[in-house]
């Protein structure tokens, strides 16, 4: 069996592409950056972080280095989930903080005031809307139901891709 040219070639790209990691430069969505100052995020307890937040609005695009318009202050955060912990792309659960490490209720992404929030990883869903879609669904039925924000999430520097943000 001799494989045509091209088709060695195309795996190989193809290989180099999906082990290569992505950078953010600018996006429609909400650019969240959070910051844990080197330590690493454990299940439980919330360490202390911090976050970011450039959301310029809706049909305008967000950029990395842009300003801090939607939030910039301290976060508790930790790893979410069970076995969705297990998985490449991490699920967290973050509260928002005043200066003393308190709980601080605050507005994010044109949510009501809240200070408990996750970041739900879609890995398992490709289309990245099943939650989103059900959490909208359940909202028009029933009295309340989370809402929900996309957004784009790095990391310490490191970008981690699309996220749900969501009430919890």
């Amino acid at each position: 069996l001799k494989l045509p040219l091209s088709l060695p070639l195309s795996l190989s790209l193809l290989l180099t592409l999906s082990l290569t990691a992505q950078t953010l430069t600018t996006s429609n969505l909400p650019i969240v950056v959070i910051n844990t100052f080197g330590a690493t995020i454990p299940d439980e307890p919330k360490i202390t972080a911090s976050m970011k937040i450039v959301d310029n609005g809706a049909g305008q695009i967000n950029h990395i280095n842009g300003p801090f318009n939607a939030y910039d202050g301290q976060i508790g955060i930790e790893l979410r989930g069970s076995s969705s912990q297990g998985y490449e792309k991490k699920p967290y659960s973050i509260e928002t903080r005043d200066a003393n490490g308190e709980d601080l209720s605050v507005p994010l992404l044109g949510m009501p005031e809240e200070s408990d929030w996750a970041f739900i990883a879609p890995l398992n869903d490709k289309t990245l809307m099943r939650d989103v879609i059900m959490h909208a669904y359940a909202r028009a039925a029933l009295p309340w139901s989370p809402r929900t924000r996309y957004c784009e999430v790095v990391i310490n520097g490191d970008y981690k891709g699309v996220y749900a943000l969501i009430e919890t």
